[in-house]
Order: C-alpha cells, then sequence, then structure tokens
C-alpha cells in the first residue's frame, strides 16, 4: 500500500536519511513536526492521512501495524524505512535526526 501511494515531498539540504512523515491537516503536534523537518533542511516525503480515501487510509494503518508491529498514531516519523518516533517531542527528533544530546 505505502509504494501505492503518492507522498508529497519536502526538499532540503539534508538528505543522509530516507524520513517519512504521517500525520493529520488538523494535528498541531504533526505541523510543528513538519515545521522542525523544513527549519532543519531536510528533503522528506509526507502524507496527511486525512487528505486521502478513507479506505486506502485503512489499509496504510493495517500495514503499518503489520510491518513496523505498532499501532500508527500521529505524527509517525519513518527514518530508513525502520525506526520509527511516534508523536512530536522535539528532544527525540534532535537526538535520532541531528544527532544532539
Amino acid at each position: 500500500m505505502f509504494d501505492q501511494i503518492t507522498f508529497n515531498k519536502a526538499e532540503g539540504g539534508r538528505t543522509d536519511k530516507k524520513i517519512t512523515l504521517l500525520g493529520l491537516t488538523t494535528c498541531s503536534f504533526c505541523k510543528k513536526g513538519k515545521q522542525f523537518l523544513d527549519d532543519n533542511g531536510f528533503s522528506y516525503d509526507y502524507l496527511f492521512l486525512d487528505k486521502i480515501d478513507p479506505e486506502v487510509k485503512k489499509k496504510m494503518k493495517e500495514e503499518f501495524s503489520e510491518k513496523f508491529n505498532k499501532r500508527l498514531s500521529y505524527p509517525t516519523l519513518i527514518i530508513d524505512n525502520e525506526e520509527i518516533l511516534t508523536g512530536f517531542i522535539r528532544i527525540a527528533w534532535e537526538q535520532e535526526l541531528l544527532g544532539e544530546e
């Protein structure tokens, strides 16, 4: 399902990690997470799940749960198709993406 969806792309200078952001347009934490990625110059793919067909959304959530053994919550950051950060917790995002302690 993930490979059948057209994700939006944000272009930035940092391309060392493959980053995918899953969120909702109505979620303030999703907006803050997206802004964090933009402010730090990351290239990433993103999708607001409230903007896609409900059946497609349901299938994406099922595939996400099967692949990552987690329930999808928002925002979710997928790094290099293997690591998951859920929720926008700035310090966790800084540690993982910027290497800051």
